[in-house]
């Protein structure tokens, strides 16, 4: 066989890895050849003029072993392409022999197994640690036996096989399902309430399958009762939240805010607002920065008009606020309101700003049913994203903020 050939006939390994992890990634993907695989990884392997995502789902349907790097970083990330890897990845197991090894799941600090945000079918087979991506005896000897073809102690625990009955001989005793271990019960930590909420949800299954074949009847319905409690306590201490993220004291908090602004054109009055909204609700002030996301223009009401005023002041200020503590400060605001909230001028002010959205709203008198029009643009597009004219007669500051600021798309910080 020609070197060429040798070469080519080496398995072929797919490294997928967060961004963040690429340090690592690139430490195993320099050792890998050295023990005689092929390693396909979008540092090595991918140019600019290649269509990026079809050669990549064309590389994980060709590839030999499929090698998910896993750690902390992918823990935190609750998206990002390497999670459609893995899902193609999956995917292509399902037209696989259930005793054939593919995944090859390596994790690279102390993310535990157990907790990881990984597809199910990684847990099926082993995993091996490899920290900071450095090669280990047991890598070493893991390729050995993915280039060999040796594959099937490297598979995840099965069942055995049940043995055939000779006739007359008597039934085997059949072996128990073992139970699993207990897991500790979760932690919540700054910042990760959703996922908090999602292990306590796997705990409760999790505790709950493992008591009901074990314990007592009296002793599961104690445990049941014992967790609502925690749970419940929990919840009230952590105070209601609406659809928009705020608690009930937030929106206290807000309202109170909303009810002392006063802009009459002031820019004082503005910064002062901005402040309050970042002290009240922990946000960065990002009003200053010359690149911000959003772009709040004050809204406009029609000079002398005390009612329309306060309308569009308190209004303006609930709209900001919500936005601020949603988007997590990446809001700026400018000093001038627009009257007639134009198009052409949003797009400008917003530019200026090199923000994606701009929010305007502005109160119409010369209408036989005055309104407060709010309008949200975007640069993208060059256009309006979402339009609404609200009644000034009982209009509530509070709905029409939460409104606008679910009219606002999220913004992505990956």
């Amino acid at each position: 066989m020609s070197s060429i050939d040798a070469e080519r006939a080496k398995p072929t390994v797919f490294l997928s890895y967060a961004s963040e992890d690429r340090e690592a990634a690139r430490l195993l993907g320099d050792a890998l050849p050295g023990y005689g695989l092929e390693v396909w990884f979008d540092e090595s392997e991918l140019g600019g003029g290649d269509v990026w995502d079809q050669k990549i789902r064309r590389q994980i349907r060709e590839c030999d072993y499929f090698m998910a790097v896993v750690s902390a970083q992918t823990e935190a990330r609750h998206e990002g392409y390497f999670r459609r890897e893995w899902r193609l990845a999956v995917e292509r197991t399902l037209d696989m022999a259930d005793d054939h090894l593919f995944l090859v799941p390596v994790v690279i600090d102390s993310t535990p197994e157990t907790h990881a945000r990984v597809p199910e079918k990684f847990l099926s087979v082993q995993w091996l640690k490899l920290p900071g991506g450095r090669p280990t005896a047991a890598l070493e000897a893991l390729c050995h036996r993915l280039v060999s073809g040796d594959t099937a102690a490297s598979t995840g625990a099965r069942r055995p096989p049940a043995r055939p009955v000779s006739s007359g001989a008597p039934t085997p005793i059949p072996v128990p399902t073992p139970i699993p271990q207990a897991r500790e019960f979760p932690r919540e930590e700054p910042g990760q309430r959703v996922r908090f909420w999602f292990e306590v949800a796997s705990w409760v299954l999790w505790s709950g399958w493992g008591l009901s074949k074990r314990w007592p009847k009296w002793v599961r319905i104690s445990i049941i009762v014992w967790i609502g409690i925690i749970l419940t306590d929990h919840f009230n201490h952590s105070g209601h939240r609406d659809s928009s993220g705020l608690s009930s004291a937030e929106e206290r908090k807000l309202k109170g805010i909303a009810e002392q602004f006063q802009s009459n054109g002031d820019k004082a009055g503005l910064a002062i607002l901005a402040t309050q909204i970042a002290h009240e609700f922990s946000d960065s002030d990002e009003s200053g920065s010359n690149k911000v996301p959003i772009l709040a223009i004050p809204f406009a009401a029609p000079s002398g008009d005390a009612a329309a005023q306060k309308l569009s002041d308190s209004t303006f200020a609930q709209a900001y606020g919500r936005i601020a503590i949603s988007h997590h400060g990446q809001v700026g605001l400018t000093s001038d309101p627009l009257p007639d909230c134009a198009l052409a001028a949003m797009l400008e002010r917003a530019r200026a700003k090199q923000s994606e959205f701009a929010v305007c709203g502005s109160i119409d008198t010369q209408v036989s049913a005055p309104v407060l029009n709010i309008r949200i643009a975007s640069v993208a597009d060059k256009s309006f994203l979402w339009s609404k004219s609200y009644p000034v007669t009982d209009a509530n500051p509070e709905k029409i903020a939460a409104e606008v600021n679910s009219a606002l798309p999220s913004i992505d910080d990956d």
